[in-house]
């Protein structure tokens, strides 16, 4: 086949394509009508409650503060989960802002600081299975807290390396403590 024919044929598949695409639309087998994103353009997100990066950003440097003398991470997770802020300092190892995530995510998912859940799930069996379920992404260490706007969750923080790990939570509430009329 020649290339013009091959060209020929390519339109004519294309042209049936659309054809039938408008003609699904006709028969109500097509989108809605409705409006249109213009070309690039994406739907709206949902996002999490959350408090304003300006403020995780606070939160974080007062953490930091408070834990002078420790290299310390903090991971800043907003309600549904998904992280809002990693925090590494100079001098800190990532590995520390990994461990935040794991212990505010474990205070998130259980709604207790992330150092009380252990004690729960020895007397509730339901917090011991879900525990047990995910013990890549939850950990029962000190310094998972959660991050409230009144009676509302709208996150948790989670502080890696300071010694002992009641430190770590000591470090995060002082901090959320400074950051608290802006929540």
């Amino acid at each position: 086949m020649s290339m013009g024919a091959r060209v020929v044929v390519a339109m004519a598949i294309a042209l049936a394509v659309v054809a039938g695409g408008v003609a699904a639309q006709q028969a109500g087998n097509g989108p809605p009508p409705g409006p249109r994103l213009p070309a690039g353009a994406r739907p709206p997100e949902v996002v999490a409650r959350s408090l304003p990066i300006d403020v995780a950003v606070e939160l974080a440097k007062a953490i930091v503060a408070e834990c002078s003398g420790f290299h310390v991470g903090v991971s800043i997770l907003d309600a549904a989960g998904s992280p809002k802020l990693y925090y590494t300092p100079d001098g800190t190892a990532g590995t520390h802002v990994y461990t935040g995530f794991r212990k505010a995510n474990t205070a998130l998912s259980f709604r207790m600081p992330s150092g009380n859940v252990a004690a729960a799930a020895q007397a509730d069996p339901a917090i011991a299975a879900k525990l047990a379920s995910d013990p890549n992404n939850y950990i029962t260490w000190a310094g998972g807290v959660l991050i409230m706007a009144g009676n509302d969750v709208i996150g948790a923080v989670g502080v890696s390396g300071a010694q002992p790990s009641s430190k770590d939570e000591a470090c995060a509430l002082e901090g959320l403590r400074k950051v608290q009329a802006r929540l």
